[in-house]
């Protein structure tokens, strides 16, 4: 059984309208600009990015990197860069965008954040925003441009231009491939935003993990082994993970040996059973609780893993933690409001438990880790 190279579930719903939301605008980068920079989607169209002013705190921001799964071979990409995820064409990407949850500004659901302006990255290069070749490859007949890194760096260009002097505080978000690049590229993003505007993150569902499927193969490693070297990744993650891992340099594109090196405030937002990974790590040809005995096991057995990988953001003093057990996908942005501000682990939403920490409210918990499947708060 083959990964899914390309996610079929995207972050943000495309062309669902919430009637009580504000949607974002899209704005498409110029060729010029964005050619003369080596920044392009694999279809060598300009990147581009949504938009939309916070109501009543505008100078506050959320910078947000769309998801989208990635191409792990030449035929993957040119299969990608006829859709969604390889092209910022009109016929993939709408006008205007409706967001959900941390990304809503629907203030019944996202009380904190929903005057907060906002910049959602659309998504195009298949690598988390993290290759650079510098030649276009021709592959049966169509050219591709490995160009995610120079996309990030045009992209956080004018979000710092658009944002101006008067910017009071950033969190950089993603959700699934963006999730990983959170991750990523939290530590460069914040060196590049000046040093007086506080910056934090909170990665949903890019806790990726190198782990076994149901017949013991590794074959998730292999596949990001092949992300890593089809699109030259290895000078835009982080270069003490690089030095410390010279014959395993792809560990560096996953989350958890990413994890140790970051420094800027990051919050993990995850499932020990995502969806995702359940159906294209584990490969588990079921969804509980229509499995048999071995399968469920197999399923709690990687939950178990799940937790393990993740022990040090759990142990960290700084960082927060919101892992429950419900079957999801990201849970900050999907679908409605429902995963970020009511559904519950241990009597806590993710909004209440991202609040805390990022606010220092001590009469919540920074950190929930839920690992034991419970349908009670996984019911919307």
């Amino acid at each position: 059984m083959k990964v899914i190279s390309v996610i079929l579930i995207s972050s943000i719903i495309l062309s669902v309208h919430n009637s009580d939301a504000a949607p974002l605008k899209k704005v498409i980068l110029g060729d010029e600009e964005t050619k003369s920079k080596g920044a392009m989607c694999l279809d060598g169209s300009p990147p581009g990015y949504y938009i939309r002013t916070g109501a009543s705190s505008p100078n506050k921001w959320r910078f947000h990197l769309h998801g989208g799964g990635w191409c792990s071979d030449e035929d993957e990409c040119v299969e990608a860069s006829k859709g969604q995820y390889g092209s910022s064409s009109d016929t993939y990407w709408p006008d205007s965008y409706t967001m959900y949850g941390f990304l809503s500004d629907n203030c019944t659901d996202n009380p904190e954040f929903c005057g907060w302006s906002i910049m959602v990255v659309i998504y195009c290069d298949g690598a988390s925003f993290t290759g650079y070749v510098e030649e276009p490859v021709t592959w049966k007949d169509t050219t591709l441009y490995f160009r995610g890194a120079k996309i990030l760096d045009v992209m956080i260009d004018n979000f710092l231009t658009l944002g101006g002097d008067e910017m009071e505080q950033i969190i950089l978000t993603g959700c699934s491939a963006g999730g990983l690049a959170t991750y990523i590229h939290v530590d460069y993003f914040r060196s590049k935003v000046p040093s007086h505007i506080p910056v934090h993150a909170m990665a949903d569902a890019g806790y990726f993990l190198d782990a076994p499927n149901v017949t013991g193969e590794m074959h998730i490693r292999g596949y990001y082994q092949n992300i890593f070297k089809l699109h030259n990744c290895k000078d835009r993650v982080n270069q003490d993970c690089i030095a410390d891992n010279p014959t395993e340099e792809w560990k560096c594109f996953m989350a958890q040996y990413i994890y140790p090196y970051i420094e800027t405030p990051i919050f993990l937002l995850n499932s020990i059973y995502d969806i995702w990974q359940i159906d294209n790590i584990l490969q588990l040809d079921c969804h509980p609780p229509d499995c048999n005995d071995d399968q469920l096991e197999q399923f709690e057995t990687y939950g178990t893993e799940f937790i393990a990988a993740a022990n040090v953001p759990i142990a960290s003093s700084n960082n927060g933690v919101y892992i429950n057990s419900c079957q999801y996908h990201c849970q900050s942005t999907f679908y409605t409001e429902v995963n970020w501000s009511k559904t519950k682990a241990d009597g806590q939403t993710a909004w209440d438990t991202f609040n805390a920490w990022l606010y220092n409210d001590t009469s919540k918990s920074s950190k929930i880790v839920n690992d034991y499947p419970s349908e009670e708060i996984c019911d919307f």
